[in-house]
């Protein structure tokens, strides 16, 4: 089997690395608006959101959540697959980007919420689930390493 070069994979390892963070360092911004908005008492200007509405667009975030994880897995799968090493690493940097930017909109949900009904607590729940849920699923290094060589000998997933 079609192996890649060494220099392939620490260069995808750092670029997947690279955009993880970039996602991941847009969190706390989101944060700091909602804290900055409801501090000011700028947000929930038509009284807030009915307490339904509040708590559907709340589970629109948690299944967003869930939903990137499956999306993580399939994606993986799908990487594997591919016939070439070079597609396999790019697949799989794509998953990540991908099941990443999931997690990210369910901290924009949470500061969404924030700005509509006043309440900080729910940008700062979803951002702090976000935030686990892409440390938890970070993209490795050595899973690079494996779809680089023959995924078959150790799938990923």
């Amino acid at each position: 089997m079609d192996t890649a070069h060494p220099l392939l994979v620490d260069a995808m390892a750092r670029v997947t690395t690279i955009i993880c963070i970039a996602i991941l360092a847009s969190i706390p911004f989101y944060v700091a608006v909602a804290w900055i908005v409801v501090g000011q008492g700028a947000g929930a200007s038509g009284g807030g959101l009915p307490s339904v509405v509040t708590w559907a667009l709340g589970a629109v975030g948690i299944a967003v959540l869930a939903s990137a994880q499956a999306v993580w897995g399939a994606m993986k799968r799908n990487a594997a697959a591919k016939p070439t090493p070079a597609e396999r690493v790019t697949s799989y940097r794509n998953a990540a980007i991908v099941s990443f930017a999931l997690r990210e909109s369910a901290a924009v949900i949470g500061l969404a919420i924030t700005m509509l009904s006043g309440d900080l607590r729910w940008c700062l729940a979803l951002s702090a689930a976000a935030v686990i849920a892409m440390l938890l699923g970070w993209p490795r290094r050595a899973d690079i390493a494996r779809l680089a060589g023959d995924p078959s000998s150790a799938p990923i997933g």
